[in-house]
């Protein structure tokens, strides 16, 4: 079965993005460092990309995370992705010492139709640590405070290393003589704060910010009755002395759904949706491949950057 093509019927249309660690490794293993760097790279990407993404909420454990966000287009969505999962593997892994990519798989994306299902959704992810017995509590887990920004205005501030420029400061260190180099260029000469500014979701955009961290309060008291913790939890002092390259003896997975949605008939609308989509596309794609200019991609979608010349080409 093919992947699916990446897919927005709309501007800022809600979406949950989950990313699972390469065979279930605890990769995502929170901790002061770790932390900070998360929220560097995805500060950076809010930085890039502002104005054109809007972050709601992120939740998960050691091994993945999901992300409810909103994107301008389906081409944002797929280059903030990048940008992010690029990054990440590459400040993790320097961290805990993996090379490689650190994704099981492409990211899932899920759109989230309405605000009902949006509400649901971020319920589930608030109570995913203590749903998975890492903690007792949601706020007690020592990874990045997403909890503590939504219902308190926690700041979530990262650091994020311009590793280019520490590759041109080395350079430019070597090419010294050996007598005035001095001390040599490291990783903490690169780095510059982010702030990662969290967006309110859409059926809260008009309340005050008070009412706002109310109702989050309540979100994260429903994730807490949802999913209470086991009667024995591994504790955030355990969770911080997991091995990273460490992975779990089985792994519970269901199949991810297409679409969230409150009814059937919302998701038939968006199937036929994106079936006809689909087609619209496959059509798109031929013509690119034979030579033609005006192809007509469809707009809820991703053009493709490179493409290999048609028999003509």
């Amino acid at each position: 079965m093919g992947r699916t093509l990446r897919f927005q019927t709309s501007d800022f249309e809600s979406v949950e993005l989950t990313w699972r660690c390469l065979q279930g490794r605890f990769l995502l293993r929170p901790g002061p460092e770790a932390n900070r760097r998360m929220l560097g790279v995805i500060g950076q990407a809010m930085r890039l990309f502002e104005g054109d993404v809007r972050l709601y909420f992120a939740g998960g454990t050691c091994n993945h995370i999901h992300i409810v966000a909103a994107f301008r287009s389906a081409e944002v969505k797929a280059a903030w992705t990048c940008h992010v999962r690029t990054n990440l593997s590459k400040e993790l892994g320097d961290l805990y010492d993996w090379r490689g990519c650190h994704w099981e798989r492409r990211s899932t994306d899920i759109p989230i139709l309405d605000e009902a299902t949006l509400l649901d959704r971020l319920v589930y992810l608030a109570g995913q640590t203590t749903k998975a017995g890492l903690v007792r509590r949601a706020i007690e887990w020592p990874g990045v405070p997403w909890i503590q920004a939504v219902t308190e205005g926690r700041p979530l501030v990262g650091v994020w290393y311009d590793r280019t420029r520490l590759y041109r400061l080395r350079m430019a260190w070597e090419a010294r003589p050996k007598g005035k180099r001095g001390p040599r260029p490291v990783l903490a000469d690169v780095a510059e704060a982010r702030t990662v500014e969290l967006s309110p979701p859409p059926m809260w955009a008009e309340l005050a910010e008070a009412e706002q961290r109310g109702r989050w309060c309540e979100v994260i008291e429903s994730a807490e009755a949802r999913y209470p913790a086991p009667a024995r939890v591994l504790g955030p002092g355990a969770v911080l002395r997991v091995k990273p390259h460490d992975r779990p003896e089985k792994s519970k997975r269901s199949p991810a759904p297409a679409v969230h949605a409150s009814s059937r008939a919302q998701r038939l609308e968006w199937r036929a949706a994106y079936r006809a989509f689909v087609e619209t596309y496959r059509a798109a794609m031929q013509a690119l491949l034979a030579g033609v200019e005006a192809c007509g991609f469809p707009p809820e979608g991703c053009r493709p950057v490179r493409i290999a010349p048609g028999p003509g080409g």
